[in-house]
C-alpha cells in the first residue's frame, strides 16, 4: 500500500465531514428533512474513508487530523457561506488548533 493512500482517505474523510456540517446547519435543525438526511448520509460517509484511513495510519494521529481539520474548515465555511462571525478569541482558537496540527504532524 502507498503510504499516500491512507492520506487520500482522511482527506476524503475530512471534506465529507465539513460539507456535512454544512448540509446540517442548512437544514435548521433537522427542520428540512432532505439537508438533514443529506448531511447524516455525509457523516456515515467520512466515517468510512476515516476507517479507511486508520488500515495506514494510527488512530491519535488520524483523528487529531480529521477533527482538526474538520474544526477548522468547518469555521471558516461558516464564516464564508453563512456569514457567522469569527471573533479574536474565535481565530486565536482555531491559531491554536493549527500549531497543535503542525506539531503533531512535525514530531
Amino acid at each position: 500500500m502507498s503510504i499516500f493512500i491512507p492520506y487520500y482517505y482522511l482527506a476524503i474523510a475530512i471534506l465529507l465531514e465539513v460539507t456535512a456540517n454544512v448540509f446540517l446547519q442548512r437544514s435548521a435543525g433537522m427542520a428540512k428533512k432532505i439537508p438533514g438526511a443529506v448531511g447524516i448520509l455525509l457523516i456515515l460517509a467520512s466515517f468510512t474513508a476515516l476507517a479507511q484511513a486508520l488500515k495506514g495510519l494510527e488512530m491519535a494521529t488520524a483523528y487529531a487530523i480529521w477533527g482538526g481539520c474538520g474544526i477548522l474548515l468547518t469555521a471558516l465555511s461558516g464564516w464564508i457561506i453563512f456569514r457567522q462571525p469569527l471573533g479574536r478569541k474565535a481565530c486565536a482558537g482555531l491559531l491554536m488548533i493549527t500549531a497543535g496540527l503542525l506539531l503533531l504532524e512535525l514530531g
